[in-house]
């Protein structure tokens, strides 16, 4: 097959052909093998594909669209990833249906050896070839072997694998991968770490498996001088410019203004995680402006005892919330004066949505009082339910979730602010908190202070400390700023105001790069 001609094939593979292609792949290992070529090389993507996979095989395999699904998030490479991955497990029946003729993909893509490749990566590739390898007795002892180093690794840090078929030994691969107990790296295996297995290899002695992940880590590894004579990739971010002063005034970055951020030039941790504008996902703003006790009787013993003011300048931080966020890649859906279980209803339905993202922002903008938050109708929410729900949605397990509140947390007093609301929701283990980040205006038994032209003192804060310090630093160190400037601030009267966070994440965090 002429080159040309080969790249004419690829091009006529159509998205509605991938239906029949996993049809034709005549056993659901198969398709597990390759879906973990296909997503196995993204963190967000493995942890989809191992959910949707997980659930096929506990319901006897339905049938499933999980190719036109990866052609989706890949519009422009799924083709050849597609080619490479059919020929890596030998699905020469589909391939020639497609009309490819294997001796042509066998010259080009190589797939009887192992670590090389054009498109798929490299690791994923060898650790197919090992699962290949292995027989069920050897699968076994290696599951129940990384999965007892995981969990003495992870302890606490979230739900066992509930699976145990050994023969999808790709399975457990994607949970160890979403756990990051082992570690692809770049295309080039730059930053991989798949060390708990090369030891289980050889302590088992499997030395041919071993040496074939070692051979593939260094063989695609770059050379360390050839990195070092390549420029730097330019980042698409201004740099800040230089100030004479060793403080600037808090308004000098103005609401409707974006101020330039600065240069990264701090090392970043190995296992640090910098969030993708492509990916970054839904920045929910729910903005309660104006307020109503118009409720049915059964709610009305949860309505605040006094009607609630109109926040006049919760616009501006409305505005300001979206512009920045936006910028950074985040779909930003914006809603005003939602009542309890409306605001309930947007935050799950923005979860659910969450799968195939790496993150998910919500900011609630309202009155409350001590753990607790405003609908518009009037009644409050508390705070660590809204925080459960985020937490025990799949959707987001392992993913960060930032939880933003512009609220006022004065002491609960039932006589003065009415009961919150019983939501009952639930998480199952304390994992499923792991990588949440609660961002609040102030500190419990206290007023959060609010300009009714310019905004709130915290929100404005965020934004511009976002702004400035989002290309070098991660985001519990981008809230410490904050807390700091919010901190320094002084009202008309002498008023002060302390940020509060609260953080479960195992890693650091780096919001997307602004446009």
């Amino acid at each position: 097959m002429a080159a040309t001609n080969f790249l004419i094939q690829l091009d006529n593979i159509d998205v509605n052909d991938l239906l029949y292609v996993e049809k034709d792949l005549s056993f659901a290992q198969k398709v597990v093998s390759v879906c973990f070529l296909l997503y196995g090389d993204d963190h967000t993507n493995a942890s989809y594909i191992l959910q949707k996979l997980l659930t096929l095989i506990r319901a006897d395999w339905q049938e499933s669209d999980l190719l036109v699904q990866y052609a989706k998030s890949r519009p422009e490479t799924w083709r050849r990833h597609l080619v490479e991955a059919l020929c890596i497990v030998g699905a020469r029946q589909v391939l020639r249906r497609l009309g490819f003729r294997w001796q042509d993909l066998r010259l080009h893509y190589l797939p009887h050896i192992g670590g090389l490749t054009l498109h798929v990566h490299p690791l994923l590739k060898s650790l197919y070839t090992v699962c290949e390898q292995l027989n069920l007795a050897q699968s076994g002892r290696l599951v129940l072997d990384v999965s007892e180093k995981v969990a003495r690794q992870q302890a606490g840090s979230g739900d066992p694998l509930r699976f145990y078929d050994h023969t999808y030994l790709e399975i457990f691969l994607l949970d160890w991968l979403t756990r990051r107990a082992i570690r692809l790296g770049d295309i080039d295996a730059n930053g991989s770490d798949v060390q708990l297995l090369i030891e289980h290899l050889k302590f088992n002695d499997l030395q041919e498996q071993a040496k074939l992940l070692i051979d593939t880590i260094n063989s695609n590894a770059r050379d360390e001088d050839q990195q070092q004579h390549q420029p730097a990739a330019a980042l698409a971010i201004k740099q800040e410019p230089s100030t004479g002063s060793q403080q600037e005034d808090s308004s000098s970055c103005a609401p409707s203004t974006a101020c330039d951020a600065a240069p990264s030039t701090t090392a970043r941790r190995r296992n640090a995680i910098q969030l993708m504008r492509e990916k970054a996902g839904i920045a929910l703003i729910i903005n309660q402006r104006q307020f109503h006790r118009e409720v049915s009787d059964d709610l009305k013993k949860y309505l605040s005892p006094k009607p609630l003011d109109k926040r006049m300048g919760t616009d501006v931080d409305e505005r300001r919330l979206n512009k920045v966020f936006s910028s950074m890649g985040y779909k930003v859906e914006s809603h005003h004066n939602k009542d309890h279980m409306d605001m309930v209803h947007l935050i799950r339905s923005a979860c659910q949505r969450s799968l195939l993202h790496e993150s998910l922002v919500v900011c609630i903008l309202s009155h409350g009082f001590e753990d607790a938050v405003y609908g518009a109708n009037s009644i409050a929410l508390r705070i660590p339910d809204i925080e459960n729900v985020l937490c025990s949605d799949e959707s987001l397990y392992d993913k960060l979730k930032l939880l933003i509140i512009q609220a006022c947390q004065e002491k609960s007093q039932p006589e003065v602010q009415g009961l919150p609301f019983n939501l009952k929701a639930t998480t199952q283990s304390p994992g499923q908190h792991l990588n949440m980040v609660r961002a609040m205006s102030t500190v419990k038994g206290f007023p959060a202070l609010r300009h009714t032209h310019t905004g709130s003192w915290f929100i404005q804060s965020l934004c511009d400390a976002i702004v400035q310090h989002s290309a070098s630093e991660h985001i519990v160190d981008i809230l410490t700023i904050v807390t700091n400037d919010v901190a320094e601030k002084r009202g008309s009267n002498n008023e002060t105001m302390i940020s509060n966070t609260n953080i479960t994440c195992r890693q650091h965090f780096y919001f997307p790069p602004f446009l």
